[in-house]
């Protein structure tokens, strides 16, 4: 068991994810910031934080020494490289010079909520940075835990934020968007007045409620975590926001149990008629919407095809049910 990424499923195959979120997340940064321009260097020395205590070449190496264990966290899926991409992502953030992005927060607290598990773990002697010890398969399962709580208070504070004047008024960034997914999916020249309160009041109805009832209706948590999917799919596919959909989603497994988990992990692993379906369908769903070709707008056809992967998967260990 020496290296074990996870005894439990969820966390494994979020570890799985994390290198695809990754992608998002430095497309995102890269597209958007240009760090090798001069207006970035100067930027870099006029915004506020602790990289200006740092050397810049000691900022560039801690990217590049967490790009080393995404890679290596793709290709071996060993324990250590996921504590020294949680620990390494942590550094990152904390001296990223630039604007820090929901995406990147979401992802810190997902990651902290790991990383402390196993941190508590260790210093209590439960387990070891190999995935050995007595309480190991607990320390996982606290882990998944923390990791949905996390999701549920991302979400939920993404809805109270958007409980202002600003976001429910015509100028709402949901009403735009809603405008775009009619008008790019050639169904209107503008949403319609139910879709643009759907868009608005739906938005917070999700966001505040479907990661908890996930939890709470553990038999039906597919339901909830598709209905998040099928809320993010306009930001993915007109939009051009691809980041932090993914990022979200690479910890969706935390919201499912353990039990549920274990009966859907054979179809999310095996290539069936339902999987590749499902993949091709988000594929065909993001081309359809497709407004133009942008920095995420390869990325997003892939996030889109693992949702469908997954919705597919998903559906599969329902017919199939013994």
């Amino acid at each position: 068991m020496s290296g074990v990424l996870s005894h439990d499923g969820r966390l494994r195959t979020i570890a799985h994810l994390l290198p695809i979120a990754m992608i998002g997340h430095t497309i995102q940064l890269l597209g958007e910031d240009l760090p090798w321009t001069p207006r970035a260097a100067l930027r870099y020395w006029t915004t506020p934080g602790w990289h200006l205590f740092l050397s810049p070449w000691v900022v560039a190496g801690i990217a590049v020494a967490l790009a080393v264990a995404t890679i290596g966290l793709a290709l071996s899926r060993r324990r250590t490289w996921l504590l020294a991409f949680i620990a390494l992502y942590i550094a990152h953030y904390l001296t990223y010079p630039f604007r820090i992005r929901n995406h990147m927060s979401a992802m810190l607290a997902a990651l902290l909520a790991i990383g402390g598990v196993h941190l508590i773990g260790a210093l209590s002697g439960a387990i070891d940075r190999h995935g050995r010890g007595p309480y190991a398969r607990l320390c996982d399962r606290h882990a998944c835990r923390a990791v949905a709580a996390m999701v549920v208070v991302t979400y939920g504070a993404a809805a109270l934020h958007k409980m202002n004047a600003g976001f429910v008024g015509a100028e709402s960034s949901a009403i735009q968007g809603a405008d775009l997914f009619f008008v790019y999916g050639d169904l209107g020249d503008r949403a319609p007045g139910w879709a643009r309160d759907f868009a608005v009041y739906g938005t917070l109805v999700v966001e505040g409620t479907f990661p908890a009832l996930a939890l709470l209706c553990p038999r039906i948590a597919g339901v909830f975590v598709v209905g998040l999917m099928c809320f993010h799919f306009p930001h993915v596919a007109v939009m051009n926001v691809a980041d932090y959909p993914m990022v979200a989603s690479a910890f969706y497994p935390a919201l499912f149990s353990a039990a549920v988990w274990r009966r859907l992990t054979p179809h999310l692993y095996s290539v069936s008629r339902f999987t590749v379906f499902g993949a091709l369908f988000g594929v065909a769903a993001q081309i359809w919407w497709l407004p133009w070709w942008g920095s995420l707008t390869i990325f997003g056809i892939v996030v889109m095809a693992l949702w469908g992967w997954f919705a597919g998967a998903l559906l599969g260990s329902q017919l199939r049910r013994p």
